[in-house]
C-alpha cells in the first residue's frame, strides 16, 4: 500500500465521518423541532382544557405584539388620509424603527415630531 493511497483513505473517511456528523445533527434537529411542536400542541390542549395557560405561564400583555412596517408609499398613503397629514407612530402601532428609517431617507417628504414617548410622523408634500 503506497503512502499516498493512505492519505486519500484517511481523507475519503474523514470526509464521511463529517456527512455523518452532519447527518446525525440534521436528523437531531428535526427531532427536536417536532417534539416542540408536539409540546406546543399538548400545551394549547391543557389550556383549552383547563381555560388557564400551561405550565403557569401568564397570557402575554402585547409587549410581544407585532407591530407594523409599511413601506413608504403605504406610509404615503395613510398619512394623506390622517388629519393634519400626521400619525402617533406608537399611538397607531408602528414600528418606530421603520419609520425612523423611513423619514430619514426622506427628509423632504417625512418630519418625525411629537414627545419622546409618543412620536409622531407627518406627511410634508
Amino acid at each position: 500500500m503506497s503512502t499516498t493511497s493512505s492519505l486519500d483513505r484517511i481523507t475519503d473517511l474523514k470526509a464521511q465521518i463529517a456527512t455523518l456528523e452532519k447527518n446525525a445533527l440534521q436528523e437531531l434537529r428535526e427531532k427536536r423541532n417536532s417534539l416542540s411542536r408536539e409540546l406546543a400542541n399538548v400545551d394549547a390542549e391543557i389550556a383549552h382544557l383547563t381555560g388557564k395557560p400551561a405550565d403557569g405561564k401568564k397570557p402575554s400583555t402585547g409587549s410581544s405584539k407585532v407591530l407594523k412596517s409599511p413601506s413608504l408609499q403605504e406610509l404615503k398613503a395613510i398619512l394623506a388620509a390622517a388629519p393634519d397629514k400626521t400619525i402617533g407612530i406608537r399611538k397607531e402601532g408602528y414600528d418606530l424603527q421603520n419609520i425612523k428609517t423611513l423619514a430619514k431617507a426622506n427628509p423632504g417628504l417625512l418630519q418625525l415630531g411629537g414627545k419622546n414617548p409618543w412620536p409622531t410622523v407627518t406627511l410634508l408634500k
